[in-house]
């Protein structure tokens, strides 16, 4: 986070575009939520136990489950890095926090600070990774509920059809929509003569115009920002589309990203057209 903060604090004091600007400082205000948000949950991470349940706990009632021994199935254990792709969350190999697919567990809660005893629980429902500070005590308890040690093997699916999906069809088609007009709406104006002369094409991070131009050159800038979000759109659909095989609810975040990045170009050029023309 400290690398990330001072790569971005820099980027930010020495950048002189409104637009990057103010993209550079939502970006450092997300990032910081974000791993802040898991810090939280992997420094205070606490598991216990009653006669019925398994209790998984953090600061702040961040993470908060409840797993009844009855629908635990079995457990496996695992020792050393962690076989696996990261679908949400934070960590990787030595660590993690959030949803992950493991090399043949399949999709995996995963609560895990340490790689040096992992558990894998197997519920009527989902996966969870554990790894508990006293790994013998922890399986012992198990054991004593008649939750035995067995291997299990979950394989991938086939990538399927993510387009029929109402998730992920119809955020990119206003994902689709948002970039269309950021590219056409600039152009149409200067077709029809509704863009002034004088048009400003660079501004200083207080939004004040450091660089004007003719209507032209302004409705061309604006035209290849709608450019280059149909780039970003076109790379996300596809990493979608490649995390759909292991869970197709995470695929969708990639869409909602792209959504994000265009709604925030589309205000920029909202704002400007009302203020310059």
């Amino acid at each position: 986070m400290i690398l990330y903060d001072a790569v971005l604090i820099f980027l930010i004091n020495f950048v002189n575009s409104y637009e990057i600007y103010n993209l550079l400082k939502f970006t450092l205000l997300f990032l910081n939520l974000y791993q802040l948000y898991y810090i939280v949950i992997c420094g205070t991470l606490k598991y216990s136990m009653d006669e019925d349940n398994l209790y998984i706990t953090s600061a702040l009632s961040l993470k908060n489950e409840e797993i009844p021994f009855k629908t635990i199935q079995m457990y496996q254990s695992s020792q050393g890095h962690i076989r696996g792709v990261k679908l949400s969350g934070y960590g990787k190999n030595k660590f993690a926090i959030g949803r992950s697919f493991i090399d043949k567990i399949g999709n995996t809660y995963m609560f895990v600070t340490s790689t040096k005893n992992v558990v894998y629980l197997k519920t009527d429902t989902a996966n969870y990774g554990l790894s508990p500070e006293n790994f013998k005590k922890f399986t012992e308890e198990l054991e004593k509920r008649r939750i035995n040690c067995f291997k299990w093997e979950n394989r991938l699916s086939k990538s399927i059809s993510i387009n029929k999906e109402p998730k992920f069809f119809i955020p990119f088609i206003i994902t689709s929509i948002v970039v269309v007009l950021l590219a056409l709406i600039p152009i149409i104006l200067y077709l029809y003569g509704k863009l002034p002369d004088r048009m400003p094409v660079s501004f200083d991070t207080r939004f004040m115009a450091v660089k004007f131009g003719t209507g032209k050159q302004f409705a061309f800038k604006q035209m290849s920002y709608g450019i280059l979000n149909m780039g970003v759109l076109f790379c996300m659909y596809y990493a979608g589309y490649i995390y759909s095989k292991y869970d197709k609810r995470y695929s969708y975040k990639y869409i909602y990203i792209s959504f994000i990045v265009a709604l925030f170009y589309f205000i920029m050029q909202i704002r400007i057209l009302c203020t310059f023309r």
